[in-house]
């Protein structure tokens, strides 16, 4: 009955169903389902590797430096650094807050 009122831009009763499916099982956010396709190849170890290379070289390289000289997409950037490098923005800021160093080797070191 909705497709003769609205024709082509309807769903579907397959469409309809499946929905009502999700809902009826309390499953309304449907779109943080695992995704098939190929998983992501800007986030493996050689990339990690040389995001923390350019980080080392320069402490506050921007996000589109990284990415450029690394060679991957802005968005594969902030999860290379949070979840496989396990770092925070002001984490450094933090950790160093309220002490004092005498030498540049002291401030390395932690």
């Amino acid at each position: 009955m909705l497709q003769q009122a609205y024709g082509e831009d309807c769903l579907s009763h397959m469409q309809c169903h499946e929905g009502y499916h999700h809902f009826k099982l309390r499953r309304t956010p449907i779109k943080d389902d695992p995704k098939s396709g190929w998983p992501s190849t800007s986030i493996d170890e050689d990339h990690v590797e040389e995001v923390l290379a350019v980080i080392h070289q320069n402490h506050r390289p921007t996000v589109c430096e990284v990415a450029v000289v690394v060679g991957i997409c802005i968005s594969s950037y902030h999860p290379i650094l949070t979840k496989k490098l396990k770092m925070h923005r002001g984490a450094a800021k933090s950790s160093l807050k309220g002490q004092q160093f005498q030498t540049v080797e002291e401030v390395e070191e932690n």
